[in-house]
């Protein structure tokens, strides 16, 4: 078995056509930036995501949806 927190991670965020609006190593950067998306345009915040990906390309973990920081700010 894998060891996911010792992988090399993208965490991504993306819009509902799936467009990539940015790309980071570090979570905690990729959230902020999806924060700040969703402050600036906050009609927008069902329309972007972020999602964690592996070195694979595969997909780890849950979606986190701008709207969910929408609704926590």
């Amino acid at each position: 078995m894998a060891d996911i927190l010792r992988e090399q991670m993208t965490y991504s965020i993306f819009d509902s056509t799936g467009n990539l609006v940015d790309a980071f190593d570090e979570r905690e950067p990729a959230i902020a930036a999806l924060a700040a998306i969703v402050q600036a345009e906050p009609e927008c915040a069902g329309d972007v995501f972020l999602v964690a990906q592996d070195a694979d390309g595969s997909f780890v973990g849950e979606t986190l949806y701008g709207s969910s920081l929408h609704a926590a700010a």
